[in-house]
């Protein structure tokens, strides 16, 4: 699991990156790093919340207060800590930042995440608790998964749109169901498969979903649900294949950290298209490669400061900052 949030948490960086320079026209029209973002979007955030999924049935007889408690903890805090910096850089940075800051829409955090990207610990947050009810109040498992399925399509025809982020959750709440209900399939199937066949499975699945999101009529038609499944599956049988590799081991590494990168990247991308714009290198390839790179990186010397320094209230409340991963339920995978 932490060599497949490795890989969507670099993804996670370019798409932000690749999206900031886009708004700044630093990027050419036809650019082939816009086409990749396009294409980073189909399922790169909906990957996280199936591996959030896998945690929900831990939650089973849990009492509702001890998991909202946990919840509070571990999406709430970072949530509101990094509202306020987000706000704060932006105040800073303001000659370098796309969003001048806006205290008064940072002030409504409670209705709408201000900020990139901590959007998705409000709708995890969201999807969290609605989908801990739901077990709690004992429904069926093939009930849930077309629950999940109908909101998912009532969101992508924007029924929720009164609440903006309600309706960003219902899209992804069937991603962390899927996770939920196939937790226990998904982690038998994958051990006994060759490591060869296992990437060349998840190369193949990342071509299908190519294929279908290449299709003329692609955008007026709900076949999201269908490419991010693919992109998922495929991305999770490739990580799984490159895990003993070195390269497996690297993306681990910053799996295990994702979420510092989530939430540092933003802030230390920004400071490096500063310092890119000072070196005068018209090249978009070394461009993107040098912004990425620092959003990743950076974020992660940041992480590793802090748990140095023994100072961990930067990214989650304290209790957690030393846990396993697989119990850091916050991390983009709790995510």
């Amino acid at each position: 699991m932490d060599c497949c949030k490795g890989i969507c948490i670099v993804l996670v960086v370019f798409g932000y990156v690749t999206g900031g320079l886009e708004a700044a026209k630093a990027l050419s029209a036809d650019s082939i790093f816009l086409t990749l973002r396009t294409w980073v979007y189909l399922f790169h955030m909906p990957a996280f919340f199936l591996l959030s999924g896998l945690f929900a049935g831990k939650a089973v007889g849990r009492p509702w207060r001890a998991l909202f408690q946990n919840k509070t903890r571990t999406l709430v805090y970072p949530y509101i800590l990094w509202t306020g910096i987000y706000l704060a850089s932006q105040i800073l940075l303001v000659r370098y930042v796309n969003n001048p800051p806006n205290i008064g829409r940072a002030l409504h955090l409670l209705w709408e995440p201000y900020g990139y990207g901590l959007w998705f610990l409000y709708s995890l947050f969201l999807i969290s608790m609605m989908f801990h009810l739901l077990l709690v109040a004992g429904v069926r498992k093939q009930i849930l998964l077309l629950t999940a399925v109908a909101f998912h399509l009532g969101a992508w025809f924007n029924a929720f749109a009164f609440w903006p982020i309600l309706n960003t959750a219902m899209l992804n709440l069937i991603f962390f169901a899927v996770g939920s209900i196939y937790v226990e399939k998904i982690s038998a199937s994958l051990p006994s498969v060759n490591r060869m066949k296992l990437i060349a499975a998840g190369m193949v699945l990342l071509g299908l979903m190519t294929i279908i999101f290449a299709m003329p009529n692609y955008a007026k038609l709900p076949l999201g649900l269908t490419t991010a499944l693919l992109g998922i599956v495929g991305i999770i049988a490739l990580s799984h294949g490159l895990i003993g590799l070195a390269v497996g081991r690297f993306f681990s590494v910053l799996g295990f950290y994702s979420l510092e990168i989530y939430l540092g990247h933003p802030l230390c991308s920004t400071a490096a298209r500063a310092v890119w714009s000072r070196i005068g290198i018209s090249s978009e390839f070394l461009m993107v490669l040098f912004i990425v790179s620092a959003g990743v990186f950076v974020s992660l010397a940041i992480a590793l400061l802090c748990q140095k320094l023994q100072f961990p209230y930067l990214f989650r409340w304290p209790q957690f900052h030393l846990k396993p991963s697989i119990e850091r339920e916050s991390d983009l995978c709790t995510k």
